[in-house]
């Protein structure tokens, strides 16, 4: 039995001593970047549609917003998962959520930004997310995939029907970029998506 089993179980309180080393401990295993962040923050900037997509200029639209950011710390943001200082953070999250519509609450946005899914469900309307070019664009690349290597018969299903099911897999495993799509993704969207297929 450890030390800190045989305190809870005596009820004993630790030492101040024993809780900084427990501390030091826990601050040495905490993630400092939280990873996905940046495909989360490149989602809701596509979702907003205020700034250029990802390959026609994303950073210097970005950087448009706030002159007095570095060009270095916006492309951290959007590709390093670092996040921004947390005023920052939140002025941004309540502008780019200010386009979505009513509806929409920014510190939930931002919480998901920070954590994402499952800790924090994710804001993003199904509805919201089928109309997104960026997500249906990735949704058919997928499609597409998927049929060629399983060698799919397009007279087999109902496209329009299996597309929409793509989307909504898509939104359920939390895939807001190509390279969130994972070769071990295959397998389980073939079965769900043509699950009559061999």
């Amino acid at each position: 039995m450890s030390e800190a089993d045989s305190e809870a179980s005596t009820g004993a309180s630790p030492s101040p001593a024993q809780l900084a080393a427990e501390y030091r401990e826990l601050l040495a295993a905490v993630e400092l970047e939280p990873l996905g962040f940046s495909a989360r923050l490149n989602l809701l900037l596509d979702l907003a549609a205020i700034v250029p997509s990802r390959i026609e200029g994303r950073v210097l639209g970005v950087l448009a917003i706030n002159p007095e950011w570095k060009e270095a710390e916006v492309r951290r943001w959007l590709q390093q998962d670092r996040l921004p200082p947390r005023p920052e953070l939140q002025a941004l999250v309540r502008l780019l959520v200010s386009r979505l519509g009513s509806g929409h609450d920014p510190q939930r946005w931002e919480a998901f930004l920070v954590y994402g899914s499952p800790l924090v469900a994710s804001p993003v309307e199904h509805l919201l997310y089928r109309e997104d070019p960026g997500r249906r664009d990735i949704a058919a690349r997928i499609f597409a995939r998927l049929t060629e290597r399983y060698e799919i018969s397009p007279a087999s299903y109902d496209a329009e029907r299996v597309f929409q099911r793509c989307l909504q897999l898509m939104q359920q495993f939390n895939i807001y970029e190509w390279q969130d799509f994972q070769a071990g993704h295959m397998e389980p969207f073939r079965s769900v998506l043509f699950p009559t297929e061999p």
